[in-house]
């Protein structure tokens, strides 16, 4: 019989689970609070970010909107995913600590014993080392498409090894903290062969648990800080932000509010370095080609206004902004690369592991844009600096921010032939019936609460009525309001004209006659002479068509 026994086998199994679980939890802060320093100091994504994007595509629409209506919009369906992922990730580290802890119990008796002074259990390491290598090996694989993100903007290759260090990094600060606090926690009562050999002392058990907790305590306030800090700076203060009402002009200023509509799938959009970044266009070309941003800059450019429009814009709804471009035109890029003739699509990437499809002829038209500036300034890092896409006539989802790869495909390649197409959105179900802006109109002012003006009119005095008209890409040539719910239709004036490519705005000087309520609706023709869809249908999935309708309360002056 071996001289060495193990006594920890012969304490309580409640008192292993116990100490075990909560060295795994504690672990599993230190990991929480790896993965964020990683991501705030370097914008290297975080496993939580990565499944995420792995899975939303797989979604369809209809469960993701149910989500969305469940949690009470887009943010606090972000906030739950996140509390959901940091704790099941907690939990999973502490269940990691139970595995650990019943595998010493387990171990043969005649297996090398630590020193009672040790806080690593040398037998530990043998399950540590593997489980760790195993869990990167795992998440790799499962995570390998989404691994390209990285929130510095940097290429594809090399962000696929810092997602796979990211991950085995944190994940052994996981496995080794498991270890030290277990070592902290639970430390083996000696034998009483080891009594009588009077073996030294095992250090004070309690000191060494107020250690444990101490070291934990500051561990989770870090991290506490850290997320609150992330939360700062995320965008749940911004996404979903709407540019509507009467403060609504022809070219939205950038101001440092940032008025123009906000809409992000990120939890913190990237912060991509300029120097760093590189665009790739790759694919079906017979001269693949990477550009740096001087590269991009140091081309003929071109100024244009283009107005952009979410698939999610609801009737009368402020998804939609204007604005000012400058960049170089697409076609001046392709032929660059000079695209092989069985060339039929475009895929882009961009920083945030975002990617979307659209057709070559679209990527050929001239007002295809991969812009730098926004307004006569450098793009602002949530609308895609350094570089983005500027697509115009197709929602704003088929326009990329911070854009670093183009591969150009052919019709065979299997990535289009998935259930609705590729693209990030669009392999959920969204634009089913295709990505073309309908023509939209809206009204403005006076100020707009839901479906009724927020003040009452005078009867007898005169109200000037002002609104935007979108035509896509095919521009706008007549506005026309009515004060009778549709029955009948008054010319308005176009006030500022916009582009093929951009917004018009008008008004409309309308006298209530009578008191009592009516409905003011606007309708637009496009440049084609195509009148705007009357009928209602809901953003969901194809994005909104109707007319906009407002009731007006008239008074007695």
């Amino acid at each position: 019989m071996s001289n060495v026994t193990d006594s920890s086998a012969r304490r309580p199994l409640f008192s292993t689970l116990f100490w075990g679980l909560m060295a795994g939890l504690f672990a599993g802060l230190a990991m929480l609070l790896t993965m964020a320093l990683l991501r705030m100091l370097f914008g290297w994504p975080t496993p939580t970010e990565l499944i995420f994007d792995r899975l939303f595509p797989l979604l369809t629409v209809e469960f993701f909107i149910s989500s969305l209506v469940k949690a009470g919009g887009y943010t606090p369906l972000k906030l739950q995913g996140v509390f959901g992922a940091l704790a099941g990730q907690i939990v999973v580290a502490g269940i990691g600590g139970v595995i650990y802890a019943l595998y010493l119990r387990c171990r043969v008796p005649g297996a090398k014993r630590p020193n009672d002074r040790a806080l690593l259990d040398p037998r530990g390491w043998s399950l540590i080392v593997p489980g760790v290598l195993a869990a990167t090996v795992l998440f790799v694989a499962l995570l390998w498409p989404t691994l390209i993100t990285n929130y510095r903007g940097l290429p594809p290759g090399t962000a696929r090894l810092i997602c796979a260090l990211e991950m085995l990094i944190s994940f052994s600060v996981c496995g080794f903290g498991i270890m030290f606090f277990y070592g902290l926690l639970d430390r083996p009562k000696r034998s009483l062969i080891a009594r009588q050999n009077e073996q030294p002392v095992t250090p004070n058990i309690g000191l060494r648990r107020f250690l444990a907790l101490g070291v934990g305590a500051a561990v989770a306030v870090a991290l506490g800080g850290l997320l609150k800090r992330l939360f700062t700076i995320g965008t749940f203060g911004y996404d979903g932000r709407q540019y509507r009402g009467p403060k609504v002009q022809k070219i939205t200023p950038i101001r440092p509010e940032d008025e123009f509509y906000q809409v992000s799938k990120n939890l913190v959009d990237p912060n991509v370095a300029r120097d760093s970044w590189r665009l790739d266009i790759v694919g079906q070309v017979e001269n693949p080609r990477v550009y740096s941003f001087a590269d991009i800059a140091a081309m003929p450019a071109v100024e244009q206004e283009t107005t952009l429009l979410c698939i999610s814009y609801g009737v009368g709804s402020g998804l939609c902004s204007n604005a000012i471009w400058k960049g170089v035109p697409l076609p001046t890029l392709l032929a660059q690369v000079k695209p092989k003739p069985e060339v039929t699509t475009v895929l882009f990437r961009a920083a945030d592991g975002y990617y979307e499809t659209f057709k070559f002829e679209k990527a050929m038209e001239p007002t295809t844009l991969v812009a730098y500036e926004m307004n006569g300034e450098p793009l602002p890092q949530r609308h895609g600096y350094p570089l983005r896409m500027i697509v115009p006539g197709l929602y704003g989802e088929k326009n990329p921010k911070w854009l670093t790869r183009i591969e150009l495909l052919n019709e065979a390649d299997g990535r289009l032939h998935r259930r609705h197409g590729c693209g990030f959105y669009k392999e959920q179900g969204w634009g089913r019936e295709g990505d073309v802006v309908p023509t939209h109109s809206r009204i403005d002012a006076p100020q707009v609460a839901g479906d009724h003006f927020q003040a009452p009119f005078k009867v007898g005095q005169p109200a000037k009525l002002r609104g935007m008209a979108l035509g896509g890409d095919r521009g706008i040539s007549k506005v026309e309001v009515s004060d009778d719910d549709g029955e009948t239709w008054n010319d308005a004036r176009i006030t500022q004209p916009g582009t093929k490519i951009s917004w018009s705005l008008w008004s409309y000087n309308w006298t209530p006659e009578e008191e009592g309520e009516t409905k003011l609706v606007v309708r637009a023709t496009d440049g084609e002479g195509k009148l705007q869809i009357a009928e209602y249908r809901d953003q969901v999935p194809d994005g909104a068509t109707g007319l906009h309708r407002v009731k007006a309360r008239v008074e007695r002056a």
